[in-house]
């Protein structure tokens, strides 16, 4: 009898005992993890990791721990380290009210994108999508992350859920916008961003793309409203001044382009492509303006980065020997009298009477000459029509076809075409069985060192 009640108190108070610890384990417990969260929330990180893993120390299964240890090497921006926290909770299934299985993901999905895992962040917004059917976000960030792999469609399905759940939803509408703006349907692309713009009046992304539509379809002053809205962006600033610019060559007023275009130079070379396209925008106003160095320095540098971007490399073939032949410098960049004057020059200096000049435009003067000697003493004089060209365009086929057109409207016998730069190879063949003449750069460099002024 006496043994047996040894027995029963003995082992009733180790009961009694481990009872009392893991009452004092649960009181414990959420205080520190409490302290955790603070320390957290002060951005005493440090001190949050030391009772974080100490808490681990004591039981590694510990799913609260691991989420707020996570949550630390977020705040320190270290992804790799704070996934390895929040991959063991998913990988467990050990979810708590703390460590929900909706904030593990989420929290997840979020330090894979830090790492650049596009695919396994995807993964986890997909299953989420799974836990919370009606939640948009979600389908958002599915949305967005197969924008990102170029998959369209897939991004386009997963909008219009995102707007299902979230009529309201701006930046869904926008990124529909513009995946159909890229598919060229510029109909249901406008559609888009203005339901954008419905519902976030200071969405400069949607105001940009309007402004591209209506520009696209000769809307010029619609459009640069839309630009000054969306040059509140500063990411987009450069593009806008870009497109301002634009439409101001378009107009024929290079006193506006000219401000814009430098004043999106100084926003600096992080968008390479919006870049590219301002220098060659710019130095196409300074070549136009017969600024030809100004166009040189920009052409050159557009080359260091891309040699291959558009024609700069027969443009700098073209204008670089400016800088060792003084008389075509001053010949291609001379006023537009002083450039019908020389063209007169060049013609009388190829036998020719000169009877009328017409200066066509900027680049192109029209002279319309008579031979001075002929085979026979009483023949009539056989009118020849000379075009002289100092752009740097090849002159084409369209170009020699059209002068063709001139001389028989006008009876011409014979004409002769002299250019700065080279005619393309249709130009050349549609010449060659025809009373045509063509003067290349090189021949033409010869006549102009020939005369005298």
């Amino acid at each position: 009898m006496n043994n047996a009640v040894v027995f029963a108190v003995v082992f009733g108070g180790a009961g009694f005992a481990v009872f009392i610890f893991f009452i004092f384990k649960t009181m414990i417990n959420p205080k520190k993890l409490r302290y955790i969260e603070s320390s957290i929330e002060n951005n005493n990180i440090k001190a949050a990791i030391r009772q974080a893993k100490q808490l681990l120390l004591k039981n590694e299964r510990n799913a609260d721990a691991h989420f707020l240890l996570g949550e630390c090497y977020s705040a320190e921006k270290r992804p790799d380290l704070a996934v390895v926290e929040f991959r063991y909770i998913t990988n467990t299934g050990n979810f708590t009210a703390l460590a929900t299985q909706k904030k593990v993901r989420k929290k997840l999905a979020e330090e894979y994108l830090k790492l650049g895992q596009i695919d396994e962040s995807q993964k986890e917004y997909i299953l989420l999508s799974k836990l919370e059917p009606q939640n948009y976000e979600n389908y958002y960030h599915i949305a967005e992350l197969f924008e990102r792999r170029n998959y369209s469609d897939s991004a386009l399905a997963n909008y219009t859920k995102a707007i299902t759940y979230n009529p309201k939803h701006a930046e869904s509408h926008m990124r529909m916008g513009r995946i159909l703006f890229k598919k060229q349907l510029p109909n249901e692309a406008k559609k888009s961003f203005m339901e954008a713009i419905k519902y976030d009046p200071q969405n400069t992304p949607s105001h940009y793309y309007l402004g591209k539509i209506s520009r696209a379809g000769g809307d010029t002053q619609t459009a640069l409203a839309y630009f000054d809205k969306a040059l509140r962006d500063n990411e987009l600033k450069q593009r806008v001044l870009l497109e301002r610019a634009n439409i101001f060559v378009v107009k024929g007023d290079l006193g506006r382009a000219v401000p814009e275009l430098e004043r999106a130079l100084g926003l600096g070379e992080k968008d390479i492509p919006a870049v590219l396209g301002v220098r060659y925008l710019l130095a196409r106003c300074y070549e136009i303006n017969k600024d030809l160095l100004k166009a040189i320095e920009q052409w050159e540098k557009i080359y260091a980065v891309r040699p291959k971007y558009r024609d700069v490399a027969e443009k700098l073939t073209l204008y670089n020997s400016l800088r060792a032949d003084d008389k075509m410098k001053d010949f291609l960049t001379a006023s537009q009298e002083s450039f019908k004057n020389t063209a007169a020059l060049i013609v009388k200096s190829m036998g020719l009477a000169v009877q009328d000049v017409f200066l066509m435009n900027q680049d192109l003067v029209e002279i319309y000459a008579l031979e001075t000697q002929s085979r026979w003493r009483n023949a009539k004089k056989a009118t020849i029509i000379v075009r002289l060209y100092r752009s740097a365009e090849p002159v084409s086929y369209d170009d020699i076809r059209g002068l063709y057109d001139q001389m028989r409207k006008v009876g011409a016998m014979r004409s002769i075409c002299i250019v700065a730069s080279q005619f393309t190879k249709s130009a050349a063949e549609f010449a060659q069985i025809r009373p045509i003449d063509l003067v290349d750069k090189e021949k033409f460099s010869e006549i102009l060192h020939s005369i005298k002024e």
